[in-house]
């Protein structure tokens, strides 16, 4: 048997080490399971508890509207009641658009307040703020609150609750309260008479009311739960896991100390004998008695201690070879830093080459670039060679041919090379390469090609003095340390390109900047002389014209002598005509001014009914003639506007002159309005004309622009409506058109209500 083990030792034996472990994870896995299926049984009681409130306060506030909209707190008490039937729920309170409290149950007193609070009467259920956050809040979810309360503040609110249902059941120090707050808002009703509006979400020139917002919520109710009930069932089930997890805790390391004991009575005697074998004895060994996985780690010792001899005589000559490794790794990570140091490409070459000697055994270095203009490769660098020689060396041009030259293989297919003997391929080295070598001392060497990205920039040469032949593994190296520089000459010419790039660029964005600024000036230039031409050009014709139709008016009236028929078609054609140039005219003239910015209205309080009456009675003469019937008719008396009459009137006047154009003789023209919520009125011009179609209706408030679909005769400038638009929004207002083909059009435009500081 073997020796037991000492005290100090019993802690750090494997057996007591496998039975913490194990009983650790039993413990643990135990803990974390009875954790996980607790948290999992909260978090479903509050999500269940969450969504009875939820569900409870939509229930109340149907219930309840019509009783807090007719203030009737009988109902509003019965409303209240129901729902304190439910176990969970503490208070049901009530209050009314302003905050007053009109109905307040619950299974306790509300007044209970905060510490030192209590002289002041805050009520600490619901708070005040609560109520006015809801008030305020958009939307129609409810807003849960959750607050904690104290043993103080729980024996207030349940000194009236029975047993078994509420807080003072729970020993817990402080318990949560849920909070569910809804306001009851007013259901908005379809718009009539005009159709929907889309005008609603679009801001007016001036701020709406704020008892606006606020009539649109008749009030807030709030209902309170309670957390005890759930409290109690997770305790229950935390006591009921806790027996569960320790029974299973403690049968499961009573088994672990069991297995345990089979693992490591045979581990014991494997330890002893690999004590031996650790002190460099090789002559134990154990017999396996089994075949489980003790007796194959038997099998292994054994097989061990014949690799361990075998090993030690392959490990000093691994030594060497990681040791070269390592240098070599070293001067490649070098190598790497300097790359990354400058984009300097004589400074970086200078430097990499150093590198390569001092570190790699490299005797002598060679440089090689290539310029494909030129067919030529020229020696740019030469490290490890006397001063005397170097001269000689550098600027050596070696002509690239595709013939079967070393520098061909090099330069064209990019192949690499390893020399031996130099005297081998004497015959496929340029002239003056196979001197400066043989005059160097050169016997072996080896070339690789600096490539990058299929492209290739030259080759560097290699070799390591006296008569040690170059290998394969020093090609290697000098492979992969020529394809670091020649990504580092890569990206230094790329950066000395970009360089050039961006400064050509800098010069061309300046000069279509400075071309972009002249045509602009020319474009303002050529708007202002188009606005000027316009308003001398309007005020130019208005004064012939004026003077061409008052001697047309005279003909007319029989002063230069009775006209016949014709004469009098004639003179009334070329009267209609100049009313028309006239009213084009003016057009012009008051578009030149809003381009210009100068359009100024003289807004003053007006009535909407009478400024629309005087238009109505100036056009229906005009009505009567072609037989249409004109009339302006509201359903209730319209306020006090505030307005430029001038203007107003020529928007109007617009508006009634295009519907007559378009309407068939015997039909209607309305002229109507309304007052809206956002204080704004809204007056409409309705015909029964032909209609807009629907493809036209975005572009009938553009300049110039005339329907595709309107009848020559019937066109006009384009320009009235345009007008129209920028008259109204100058007010502050909008203009929309409702129309569909065959049934006639609406156009519809508000100003805003003057208020009473105005008025």
């Amino acid at each position: 048997m073997g020796t037991p083990p000492s005290p100090g030792t019993f802690f750090s034996s494997l057996r007591t080490k496998l039975v913490l472990f194990i009983s650790l994870i039993i413990i643990g896995v135990c803990s974390g399971l009875s954790w996980y299926f607790v948290d999992q049984q909260v978090s479903s009681m509050e999500k269940a508890l969450r969504k009875t409130g939820a569900t409870l306060i939509k229930n109340l506030v149907h219930n309840g509207r019509y009783g807090l909209i007719t203030q009737d707190t009988v109902s509003l008490q019965q409303v209240a009641e129901g729902a304190l039937s439910v176990d969970e729920v503490v208070y049901v309170v009530v209050t009314g658009p302003t905050g007053e409290r009109l109905v307040e149950q619950s299974k306790g007193r509300l007044d209970v307040a905060h510490p030192g609070k209590r002289a002041l009467g805050h009520p600490l259920f619901p708070s005040p703020s609560l109520t006015t956050a809801a008030l305020s809040a958009p939307g129609d979810q409810p807003i849960v609150t959750v607050f904690t309360v104290s043993n103080k503040q729980k024996s207030g609110l349940t000194s009236r609750m029975n047993a078994g249902s509420g807080l003072a059941e729970s020993g817990r120090m402080r318990e949560s309260l849920y909070d569910f707050a809804l306001p009851v808002r007013r259901q908005t009703s379809p718009e009539a008479q005009f159709g929907p509006l889309s005008l609603e979400d679009q801001e007016s020139s001036f701020s709406m009311p704020e008892p606006r917002q606020q009539s649109e919520v008749y009030g807030v109710i709030h209902v309170g739960l309670t957390q005890s009930l759930m409290i109690k069932t997770v305790d229950t089930m935390i006591w009921n896991v806790l027996i569960m997890a320790l029974f299973i805790m403690i049968v499961g390391i009573a088994l672990t100390v069991m297995l345990a004991n089979q693992i490591i009575r045979p581990l014991r005697k494997l330890a002893g004998v690999a004590k031996h074998i650790a002190a460099g004895d090789l002559s134990h060994s154990v017999k396996a008695r089994t075949r489980d996985e003790v007796g194959q780690l038997t099998t292994s010792i054994n097989q061990m201690t014949v690799s361990l001899k075998q090993r030690e005589q392959a490990i000093s000559a691994y030594v060497e070879t990681i040791t070269k490794q390592v240098s070599q790794l070293s001067t490649l990570n070098q190598t790497g830093a300097a790359i990354a140091s400058t984009l300097d490409v004589d400074r970086l070459l200078t430097t990499v080459l150093k590198l390569l000697v001092d570190n790699l055994g490299f005797e002598r270095m060679v440089l090689i670039f290539y310029k494909p203009e030129e067919h030529l490769g020229v020696v740019s660098q030469v490290t490890g060679v006397p001063e005397e020689l170097e001269a000689d060396v550098k600027g050596i041009q070696i002509p690239i041919r595709d013939d079967r030259s070393m520098s061909a293989d090099l330069v064209l297919r990019g192949n690499p090379v390893l020399v031996q003997d130099i005297e081998t391929v004497a015959d496929r080295l340029h002239p003056p390469v196979l001197r400066a070598c043989r005059k160097i001392g050169v016997t072996s060497f080896m070339v690789a090609p600096l490539k990058s990205q299929e492209r290739i920039f030259g080759y560097l040469g290699a070799d390591r003095g006296g008569d040690v032949p170059c290998t394969q593994e020093d090609l290697d190296v000098l492979i992969t340390i020529a394809n670091h520089v020649a990504v580092a000459i890569d990206n230094a010419r790329a950066y000395q390109a970009l360089g050039q790039f961006n400064q050509t660029l800098e010069d061309r964005v300046q000069e279509r900047t400075e071309a972009l600024q002249q045509a602009n000036e020319r474009l303002r230039e050529h708007d202002r002389l188009k606005s000027m031409f316009v308003s001398i050009a309007s005020h130019e014709l208005r004064t012939p014209m004026t003077s061409m139709k008052g001697l047309v008016d005279n003909m007319l009236d029989g002063l230069t002598g009775t006209l016949n028929e014709r004469q009098s078609f004639y003179l009334s054609r070329v009267k209609r005509n100049l009313e028309r140039l006239t009213r084009m005219s003016n057009d012009l003239l008051d578009l030149s001014k809003i381009d210009a910015g100068v359009m100024q209205l003289s807004c003053a309080p007006l009535s909407v009914e009478e400024l629309a009456h005087e238009v109505v009675e100036v056009m229906q003469p005009v009505a009567r003639q072609i037989s249409l019937n004109l009339a302006f008719d509201v359903s209730a008396p319209l306020p006090t506007i505030l307005g430029d009459r001038d203007k107003l009137d020529q928007v109007l006047t617009n508006l009634i002159n295009n519907a007559m154009k378009f309407s068939k003789p015997g039909t209607d023209v309305q002229v109507g309005g309304r007052i809206r919520d956002d204080q704004m009125v809204e007056v409409c011009v309705r015909d029964s004309g032909c209609g807009i179609p629907v493809n036209e209706i975005p572009h009938i408030f553009e300049r110039f622009y005339r329907g595709e679909s309107v009848v020559v005769e019937a066109r006009g400038s384009g320009l009235g409506l345009a007008i129209s638009k920028s008259l109204v929004e100058l007010h502050g207002g909008k203009i929309w058109v409702q129309s569909e083909v065959g049934e006639g059009s609406q156009f519809f435009f508000t100003v805003p209500v003057a208020t009473v500081a105005t008025v």
